[in-house]
């Protein structure tokens, strides 16, 4: 799966709490993150055209939990403008009159990419901030810092987000596998069922991933398919330049 055209984030501590423990490291309890994504609608993000696509900011506040999870407990979007850089005053500085509206497609690209989200704000508050003890005995974190992290760890991290939204039932875990079942086919996969539990679900046997395709086909998430049969999925056809 694709990740989406990320132009800029940004991430704080969002309070001189006690750090929490995740995957071995110190991390606030708190924190949040600022995401702009190009607002490239389908078209294909280059070199020479990047600049001219419009920019999403999503606005997250994190938690870290007891069990060392990861949960959004807020969130905002704004419509898409030109990209003039982050603002670190939420409430100077801001010109609604140019900024278009919130659109669907900025809701489904959220749901769509969530554990994505949450990743990389993970991945970023750690490599920007450190835990520091005051001489009171209170906390406080450092901002804009660069931490060294091993690329495996990073990895790692990523990986474990991804893996537990697989693991979950629901509307997105299906729309996830739908996705990446069409995107295989399309890619001239014949035995996409195989592929995918190679590479997602070591753990199921082939039958019961199949299961996971026949939902998404019940739910119209994928067409309809002749038994034994992969689903036929027509490529979408492009958008002419804006």
């Amino acid at each position: 799966m694709a990740d989406p055209y990320l132009r800029a984030v940004f991430t704080e501590p969002y309070s001189l709490g006690a750090p929490k423990k995740f995957m071995g490291r110190a991390i606030p309890e708190l924190f949040s993150a600022d995401f702009y994504l190009i607002d490239n609608d389908g078209i294909k993000v280059t070199k020479e055209n990047q600049k001219r696509f419009k920019t999403i900011h999503y606005y997250l506040l994190l938690r870290v939990t007891d069990a060392g999870t990861v949960d959004i407990v807020n969130m905002a979007v704004e419509g898409a403008k030109t990209y003039k850089g982050h603002v670190l005053l939420k409430d100077k500085g801001y010109e609604p009159e140019e900024v278009g509206s919130v659109l669907a497609r900025h809701f489904s690209i959220f749901q769509r990419y969530r554990p994505y989200f949450i990743s990389i704000a993970t991945q970023s508050i750690l490599k920007t901030s450190k835990y520091k003890k005051t001489k009171d005995g209170g906390h406080s974190w450092t901002m804009a810092d660069l931490v060294e992290i091993p690329t495996a760890e990073l990895e790692a991290i990523h990986s474990s987000f991804i893996e537990s939204t697989y693991k979950k039932l629901d509307g997105t875990f299906y729309e996830e596998f739908s996705k990446l079942y069409r995107e295989l086919v399309l890619s001239g996969d014949k035995t996409p069922i195989k592929t995918l539990r190679e590479l997602y679900y070591p753990d199921k046997t082939s039958k019961h991933v199949q299961s996971y395709a026949t939902t998404c086909r019940k739910k119209g998430l994928l067409p309809p398919a002749e038994q034994g049969r992969n689903s036929t999925i027509r490529k979408p056809r492009k958008k002419k330049g804006r």
